[in-house]
């Protein structure tokens, strides 16, 4: 569960990206909609303990500190540039790193798993940075999920694919139903996939539950 109260985000010098947001997030998959600049990006990154706020955030009871200290191994984030996620040379030493934490004896079966199930076994040598944006995005959703983490922040997962690896990559996000996904998109056939729906607009929540995506809607025109 992930609970924030009165939380708010300010850049100086009266900047406001995030205004007085509080909310209870229970469903076990929540999307986040609205347009650019509305504060949806801004929220994912409090969520994941990356930008400093006012307010309470919590998830499941713990505190969100900044840069995730409290939260290491429960939150895991796929930011829109997936190309500033990878940290080894290949695809399968970026993977690798997020499976360090399982016995030495178990690693290579469980690498060869992850890379098998997100289509990337074939790129496995490749130079990661030599990636499209579209498998560099499957990449970043591999190397993530690879952690197994509580809470899956994903903003824009799909944005740059084609249609076979959106499809791919989306079915990989709604996989577990152990973990919570919280999913920031202009993608609106993706969010009503989603448990909940959460409409961000100017800083604030404009609206939430099943209808959300029909006021939004309304709203663009």
């Amino acid at each position: 569960m992930i609970t924030l109260e009165n939380v708010t985000v300010t850049v100086k010098p009266d900047a406001v990206l995030l205004d007085d947001i509080s909310a209870t997030l229970r469903a076990p998959t929540t999307a986040i909609i609205g347009e650019n600049g509305s504060g949806k990006s801004t929220l994912a990154k409090v969520l994941a303990g990356l930008i400093d706020y006012t307010g309470s955030a919590t998830i499941h009871e713990i505190e969100i500190a900044t840069g995730g200290k409290k939260l290491a191994g429960r939150v895991g984030m796929i930011i829109a540039n997936a190309a500033a996620q990878v940290i080894m040379p290949t695809v399968a030493e970026d993977i690798g790193l997020s499976l360090r934490h399982l016995p030495k004896d178990q690693r290579d079966a469980a690498l060869e798993q992850v890379l098998e199930e997100h289509d990337l076994t074939e790129l496995a040598d490749r130079p990661a940075l030599s990636l499209s944006s579209g498998q560099l995005q499957r990449l970043a959703l591999a190397a993530v999920v690879a952690t197994n983490p509580d809470v899956l922040i994903a903003d824009e997962p799909t944005t740059m694919l084609d249609a076979r690896y959106a499809k791919l990559v989306s079915n990989q996000l709604f996989a577990s139903a152990e973990r919570q996904l919280v999913l920031i998109t202009h993608d609106l056939d993706l969010a009503a996939r989603c448990d909940d729906i959460i409409w961000v607009h100017d800083a604030k929540i404009a609206h939430r539950g099943p209808d959300a995506i029909q006021h939004y809607l309304e709203h663009i025109g």
